[in-house]
């Protein structure tokens, strides 16, 4: 459960810093965004990322964790890669979705209360 967590937490993480770079922010939102906005998309996108890596450490010892982890985050680039040059505009419902289904997985195994 905790690598499907792990995978469904880096999908957001990785839309949010797509959003940081000026060029796919722009292909996304069809306007370029401040500065700020910029940091906002990367710190979000770092937060996430951390918590994935926690979720691969809650469930394996550091060397797996981070080995799962780097496997989690090739998948999950991948779909936000295909996902912008594909289907950009579906770029956001996917990042949504995505963090909703992690929450309640971690509800559903106990992360949350």
């Amino acid at each position: 459960m905790s690598a499907w967590i792990a995978l469904l937490l880096a999908v957001p993480a990785f839309a949010a810093l797509s959003q940081a770079m000026e060029r796919h922010g722009a292909q996304a939102r069809g306007e370029l965004a401040s500065a700020r906005v910029l940091w906002g998309w990367r710190a979000a996108g770092v937060l996430l990322l951390l918590m994935s890596l926690a979720a691969c450490l809650n469930a394996w010892g550091t060397s797996v964790a981070v080995a799962a982890w780097l496997g989690v985050l090739t998948f999950a680039a991948l779909a936000v890669a295909l996902v912008l040059t594909y289907a950009e505009s579906r770029l956001r419902a996917m990042a949504w979705g995505s963090l909703v289904l992690a929450i309640l997985a971690m509800v559903a195994s106990g992360w949350l209360h």
